[in-house]
């Protein structure tokens, strides 16, 4: 797949997860303009008001570092990372995502699971873009969600895998489309040696493992 194709493909989810964040970012400042209007200056101001725009202030907080978290950056270091780390990350900002935010994911983790070394970011992007594609094959033509997504991590020899599918249940998804969700997790991985491949009802994400990574340099 080329670097034009992949990227167009990730700037969908991209411009899907931004759009998601914006509506999040304007129903909390809805919150607090509207607590701020129930401010008297001649009083104190109620402690459960004052609480309140104190926890509105830590989600704005939070989802400022989500809205960080959306830019590639080729210039980005390579890290030792647990993919489960990455994975927590990505289903938090794939929380606010506007068609599949509802459909619910079970994670399962193997006990083997080795550390990686990767761009954090793009592995998570990487994942964001796995998930929307077991979404969609999870997810009916009326939008609502038929099946549910199940992640799962594992190590085989020198490899993590990470298994982003639905249980099949819905039938398979669109085969040229999930070919292109696979191509742009490649292109997102390159630089951590990681591959995406289509699978019928999902994505598998293959990264070496950061022993096999070291080999490889």
């Amino acid at each position: 797949m080329s670097s034009d194709v992949g990227a167009a493909r990730w700037l969908s989810v991209h411009d899907d997860l931004l759009r998601g964040l914006a509506h999040a970012f304007s129903n909390r400042v809805a919150t607090v303009s509207a607590i701020a209007a129930l401010f008297d200056s001649t009083r104190v101001p109620d402690e459960r008001v004052l609480t309140g725009l104190r926890m509105d202030a830590d989600r704005l907080d939070g989802l400022l570092e989500q809205l960080r978290q959306l830019p590639r950056r080729d210039d980005a270091d390579l890290e030792p990372l647990m993919p489960g780390d990455s994975v927590r990350a990505a289903l938090a900002l794939f929380e606010h995502h506007p068609e599949y935010r509802d459909v619910g994911c079970t994670v399962v983790v193997a006990d083997d699971v080795q550390p990686v070394r990767a761009d954090p970011l793009a592995l998570q992007h990487a994942l964001c873009v796995a998930m929307t594609a077991a979404c969609r094959v999870a997810t009916g033509r009326d939008g609502t969600a038929r099946a549910s997504v199940r992640m799962a991590l594992s190590t085989e020899g020198d490899v993590v895998r990470i298994e982003v599918s639905t249980d099949g249940s819905t039938g398979e998804g669109d085969a040229d489309a999930l070919a292109l969700d696979a191509g742009a997790i490649s292109w997102l991985l390159a630089r951590s040696n990681g591959h995406g491949h289509a699978y019928p009802y999902g994505c598998l994400i293959e990264l070496p493992t950061l022993k096999a990574s070291r080999r490889i340099g």
